[in-house]
């Protein structure tokens, strides 16, 4: 059985002089959901890295909570019986209780004391640090409520994300209610392992290293793949592969995952893209964690969003880059 099913049209028409003119869009579609993508013509526009050196002087210390002169003053405690201390602290990330929650309980885990960093700025310190606090705590919060619920640690990066604060941070969601993403992923990934007997994650694992023009690398209990059907013009999928529940990854798992990311980031500098949407979710029914990677940018000089009425209405991403050709690019920086 293959995984990965496509369809390619291809639309004719003509220039001034007479010229025939033929551009192909591939629809493919992924290979747990059946939702499809459509990879079309690559008009070659050049992407840049925004300058946040001066926005990022404007907003940081007095005007930034998140700076470690205000976070202890203006950023709320948790419940003490959850969390004694009101604050989770590992390393230089601190999670905290958000503001305007998106959740019965949603943290932001706030990653580094430094209040803007580039991509290749990162440290892999930093990243695990702060996914190991998110972790903290989530399993403060699964320990409380003595029963499953929903769990993703998610982070948007620099304002084409969404993100509205600079300072690097998480966002934790703990839900009574699955996203539908969630939703999604939890009900085909359930119906494919009764149909295969294997995990849905297990065996894209296998067919993408065999395969191998969408494989990244791996290190540790962490391989990394690009989506055969991606979300937008990037899309890495990280998969722990024997991992299938939060109270499993170790601080190696975590480091292991940062190593990854550094590549990740690699990528996406070389490309000229900053910022980036993430979500990590962890299924309740044995399915391996997994997360996911996708850049957010401006399409142009004017702004243009990368956007549009295909995406927001018809809930189908436009890409315009070929995953095997990011792949490519991400194995020249993923750690050998």
């Amino acid at each position: 059985m293959s995984l990965f099913k496509s369809n390619r049209e291809t639309f004719t028409f003509f220039d001034g002089e007479g010229n025939t003119i033929e551009r192909d869009t591939e629809v493919r579609f992924d290979p747990l959901t059946g939702e499809s993508s459509r990879i079309v013509f690559d008009p070659g526009l050049p992407f840049s890295i925004p300058d946040y050196t001066e926005v990022a002087e404007q907003t940081k210390g007095p005007n930034c909570p998140f700076c470690s002169e205000n976070v202890f003053k203006l950023t709320p405690l948790f419940p003490k019986e959850m969390v004694p201390e009101g604050r989770v602290r590992n390393g230089e990330a601190i999670v905290a209780p958000n503001l305007f929650p998106y959740s019965k309980y949603n943290g932001v885990t706030i990653m580094t004391e430094e209040h803007y960093l580039r991509l290749d700025e990162f440290s892999e310190g930093i990243i695990a640090d702060a996914f190991r606090a998110s972790q903290m705590y989530i399993e403060s919060v699964l320990k409380h409520e003595g029963k499953p619920l929903s769990v993703s640690i998610n982070w948007n990066y620099l304002p084409h994300s969404g993100g509205s604060i600079i300072h690097p941070h998480q966002h934790i969601i703990i839900s009574e209610t699955e996203t539908n993403y969630q939703a999604n992923f939890n009900k085909q990934a359930k119906q494919f392992k009764a149909e295969h007997n294997e995990a849905y994650l297990t065996k894209l694992y296998e067919a993408e290293k065999a395969e191998g023009s969408r494989w990244i690398g791996e290190r540790g209990s962490v391989a990394w793949l690009h989506a055969y059907a991606p979300k937008s013009h990037n899309d890495y999928l990280a998969i722990f592969r024997d991992k299938t529940s939060i109270d499993q990854i170790t601080e190696a798992d975590w480091a292991d995952f940062a190593a990854g990311i550094k590549a990740v980031f690699a990528s996406l500098t070389e490309q000229g893209l900053a910022s980036f949407n993430m979500v990590m979710h962890f299924s309740n029914d044995g399915s391996p964690v997994h997360a996911r990677f996708i850049p957010r940018l401006v399409l142009n000089e004017l702004g243009t969003s990368d956007i549009n009425f295909f995406q927001s209405l018809h809930q189908e991403p436009l890409v315009y880059k070929l995953p095997e050709d990011i792949a490519a690019l991400a194995r020249k920086h993923f750690p050998k």
